[in-house]
């Protein structure tokens, strides 16, 4: 019987489908190399124990917490480990002591550190009791977590986290279609500035609402761009990839989820070359990406500086929810 178990889960960079898919439309992700860790352990008392590195004022000490804690009197960064051991204990009958402790980078870029801790908790606390769960379960189990604590989510990116590499992505979760792909041309830029998905998300809905037959006829766009990039993408039709990405950007702006920095890092790059740019995620801030061909990365990045963004240096399609370590 295992002790403690140590598992990881990766980041996402949402590579076309943005807002849509709050609405159950597809879209298409990637997991990012940015993994998050939950180690979990098994305890003699019968208590829950959560400690963190990720909150914005993280405790020199572990918090003890009730199992039937309320998720909105928890900090931000402990809620997501919480609710995932409420959904796992609630569904397997588990009483046992535990205690959570998660890790990873300080800056995340916007690209999923409540998703990947939420996975990472789950696969850790699969493994500790030999739950045996399947990507699918993983994503299932994780998700709810995420829809105890936010009322609302899409899932691309608690897919993400679960299965790695580069998705497509439906009906919340309805369809997950892993594509095969040797390389992703792809150039990270961060703005420099974080922002709340869920503000933005509002702000959409409330467009939809005052326009919504605008709203629905740029969705249908969002989607049929998505079906034609997932075949370009297949195909490795860079050129093709990256007309689709500034159309599904133009749609965003639209939508008014653009901002002037990241438009900036956007048209910089579009200047030095690329096959095509865009915001990636709820827009406001956080990153954008370009596809660019090997002899114009270097120009690219360069590009993305100069205008005050920050190239993100990290590996894509990375390895899904895995264990790390076992003891």
């Amino acid at each position: 019987m295992n002790k403690y178990v140590v598992a990881s889960a990766p980041g996402k960079l949402m590579l076309l489908g943005e807002h849509a898919v709050v609405y159950g439309h597809p879209s298409l992700v990637t997991a990012v190399d940015l993994r998050i860790s939950a180690r979990a352990e098994r305890l003699d008392q019968d208590q829950i124990i959560v400690e963190s590195s990720l909150l914005d004022r993280p405790h020199d000490y572990p918090l003890a917490i009730a199992l039937d804690a309320d998720l909105k009197e928890v900090p931000k960064g402990i809620s997501f480990v919480l609710a995932t051991i409420q959904v796992l204990f609630a569904e397997f009958s588990l009483s046992a002591g535990l205690k959570i402790t998660t890790a990873g980078p300080k800056i995340s870029y916007g690209l999923g550190s409540s998703s990947a801790v939420t996975v990472a908790t789950t696969k850790a606390i699969d493994a500790l009791f030999d739950l045996n769960l399947t990507k699918k379960q993983i994503f299932q189990y994780s998700y709810q977590a995420v829809l105890d604590v936010q009322g609302a989510a899409s899932g691309f990116d608690v897919a993400a986290a679960a299965y790695g590499g580069t998705l497509y992505y439906a009906g919340n979760g309805e369809t997950i279609r892993p594509l095969q792909l040797d390389t992703l041309p792809v150039v990270i830029g961060y703005s420099g500035s974080k922002v709340g998905t869920v503000s933005l998300v509002a702000q959409v809905a409330e467009l939809r609402e005052q326009f919504p037959e605008f709203v629905a006829q740029a969705f249908d766009m969002i989607r049929d761009l998505v079906g034609r990039a997932e075949v370009a993408i297949n195909n490795g039709d860079w050129a093709l990839l990256g007309q689709l990405l500034n159309l599904n950007q133009g749609l965003l702006d639209s939508l008014g989820v653009n901002s002037q920095q990241l438009a900036q890092l956007i048209y910089a790059s579009r200047e030095v070359g690329v096959f095509g740019a865009k915001l990636s995620g709820a827009g406001g801030g956080d990153c954008m990406f370009a596809v660019v061909s090997d002899s114009h990365t270097q120009a690219v990045i360069e590009a993305i500086e100069a205008a005050g963004g920050q190239h993100v240096d990290l590996p894509l399609q990375a390895e899904g929810a895995r264990i790390d370590d076992v003891g």
